[in-house]
């Protein structure tokens, strides 16, 4: 795991300033340091050795024929079957790394080709120097960023925000109100925009192609198909035992490792069947668990419990909600893009403990969205058909039917489509429409939650994993290569692996549909390396008080960075319903949801942790 930047310009920085742009991604590659430079392109790399740590190893990288450089930050998975397929010698390699196949590869086939044919978690960067073209691709869950910006004169890119906002072609910034107002609703920055003007990111599955001639972006193109063809059971032997052939295939893959390497293990199913058949892969495999010192929230003995019966070399650090406290702000300067979602905090205390361990973890992360696992699944599935009559006609019915079904939403009388309830459940921002007046979310969005208003049961659950996957997991994924990169900590995600997204689109979720069971197939693969009555317990999970928080250690702080300091794009939101959100939250006169309050308290010390208030 690493971290680039790159400019591609009619005035290329000087090589210090290219530099010192460079270091603030250090702590993703700080193993080595290069940079690559030309009349009119300049690329540095900050590398995290994984593979083949040596300095053959290292990038910039130059394809064979001189045509290409190459920029690569992440894992490719299927390398060695990319090799035999095209026939890359041996001989022809200078070093044991993903990245050397990819050097050659580029200069196989065409580039559409090329990013169809990875397995893994990329941002690329491909400087034509034939052609005078800038290909930017980006892997097909979103795990790895990929950020670029557009000026008069070229292109700057980079796997951090900051890299490309604090550039001197971007000293005139310019906010988005609705990227703003977005960010507030929901604690990140949905691709393909960013909160600025004329920066954006990569999407999943997508690249994009630059001409430094025109100084036009010629080509943007989403090359995964996300294809559903359900056809297995989630209740037949034979689906569980595909399941068990693609887990043990992924590990085997992701496993590969020069450093150490070994698994987070909490109290799901997760990341417990990751770790379980990381065992079967490599018997020595250690697996790591991080508690709070709170027997309400602390999962550590089950997980204790877990990897006593898949005889998991086991770790356990505990830290107290002190030090989670402590770390708020250390933490928030880590943030190198506005980031809102509390629980990274958390995040990034585990992480920094993971990295005394080891190099690689491999995560749970992702199953809930591809088995339909988040107990809102099941509620939206329940629901969904009411949305198949008008507004009017729920207005009137509605009321009606909850006085004997009180799990009806109340947002079935008030909200006009199914997509903008899903999309609602997202936002915990009280009074968000009322801080930022006549100000709508973006077009691309809402083309995220867009629904074609097939009511079927079965249609309904691959909606909600589509837009799982493209809408809220990617905060998820934001949350963790922020946290663990700010640690100089790699983490695999075993399924978002193309083969197990494929997996999971052949599914026909029979169980979660009739039997209010999600995640059989992982449950009933799990009950073969823990006894079900070990593992059918609710699952902790690992949070903080926020609400307490605000109201009291906190507080202060809060107060100051929000209301007493300049607010950052004061200019786009009413003051006024701001300091009425605060009096009626610490009153307690109104009901006011604490997350939208984080966000605001994240939005601040983004901004003036990076001088722009």
């Amino acid at each position: 795991m690493c971290g680039f930047l790159g400019e591609i310009s009619t005035s290329i920085l000087s090589e210090n300033n290219f530099i010192e742009l460079l270091n603030l991604s250090v702590h993703r590659g700080p193993d080595q340091q290069k940079s690559y430079r030309d009349s009119v392109c300049q690329l540095g790399f900050n590398r995290l050795a994984i593979l083949d740590v040596t300095e053959n190893g290292m990038q910039p990288l130059i394809s064979p024929s001189d045509k290409f450089v190459i920029v690569f930050n992440g894992e490719i998975y299927n390398y060695k079957e990319l090799q035999h397929k095209y026939k890359i010698s041996d001989s022809d390699l200078k070093s044991t790394s993903d990245s050397e196949i990819i050097r050659h590869l580029i200069e196989k086939i065409p580039l559409n080709v090329f990013a169809k044919e990875l397995n893994g978690m990329f941002a690329i960067a491909i400087w034509d120097t034939e052609n005078m073209q800038l290909s930017l691709i980006r892997d097909f869950s979103g795990i790895k960023p990929l950020y670029y910006g557009l000026s008069d004169s070229g292109i700057v890119f980079a796997s951090q925000f900051d890299q490309i906002f604090k550039h001197p072609s971007f000293k005139q910034k310019e906010l988005r109100p609705e990227i703003m107002k977005e960010f507030f609703g929901l604690g990140y920055m949905s691709a393909p925009n960013t909160v600025f003007q004329n920066i954006f990111q990569v999407e999943p599955g997508q690249y994009v192609i630059w001409d430094f001639n025109e100084k036009i972006v010629k080509e943007k193109r989403l090359y995964y198909n996300w294809q559903v063809q359900a056809k297995h059971l989630d209740s037949a032997k034979e689906t569980r035992e595909m399941f068990s052939l693609s887990m043990n295939k992924i590990i085997k893959n992701q496993l590969q490792s020069d450093v150490p390497i070994a698994t987070f293990l909490s109290s799901g199913y997760d990341s417990s069947l990751v770790t379980a058949f990381s065992k079967k892969q490599k018997s020595d495999i250690k697996s790591f668990t991080f508690g709070l010192n709170d027997s309400e929230l602390d999962e550590s003995e089950d997980a204790k419990v877990y990897a006593e019966h898949m005889k998991v070399s086991h770790v356990v650090s505990k830290v107290h909600r002190k030090e989670l406290l402590n770390s708020v702000d250390i933490h928030f300067k880590n943030m190198s893009e506005p980031f809102g979602d509390y629980s990274s905090v958390p995040s990034f205390l585990i992480t920094k403990e993971a990295k005394k361990h080891a190099t690689v973890m491999l995560s749970g992360d992702g199953g809930d969205e591809l088995f339909w696992g988040y107990p809102r699944f099941r509620k939206s599935l329940n629901q969904a058909h009411y949305f198949k009559y008008p507004l009017w006609l729920r207005k009137l019915i509605v009321p009606f039917l909850r006085k004997k079904d009180k799990s009806l939403s109340a947002a079935l009388t008030v909200t006009k489509r199914f997509s903008d309830w899903i999309l609602e459940k997202q936002i915990h921002f009280t009074r968000l429409d009322a801080l930022m007046v006549n100000v709508d979310f973006s077009s691309e969005l809402y083309h995220i939650y867009q629904y074609d208003n097939a009511f079927s049961k079965s249609n309904v659950l691959q909606y909600l994993k589509r837009n799982e996957f493209f809408g809220h997991m990617q905060r998820t994924l934001r949350k963790v290569d922020l946290t663990s990169m700010a640690n100089s900590l790699e983490v695999r995600v075993p399924f978002l692996d193309k083969h197990m997204i494929g997996f999971s689109n052949s599914i026909i979720s029979e169980f979660t549909i009739n039997h209010d069971r999600p995640k059989l197939i992982l449950k009933d693969t799990l009950y073969q390396f823990i006894p079900i009555e070990k593992v059918e317990k609710q699952k902790k999970g690992f949070s903080i008080p926020i609400k307490q928080w605000l109201e009291t250690d906190l507080k202060e702080n809060f107060i100051k960075t929000v209301i007493d300091s300049s607010f950052y794009g004061g200019e786009h939101i009413d003051e006024k319903v701001l300091h009425s959100l605060l009096q009626d939250f610490y009153s307690n006169t109104k009901k006011i949801d604490p997350w939208g309050l984080w966000h605001l308290y994240a939005w601040q010390k983004w901004a003036i942790n990076n001088d722009l208030v």
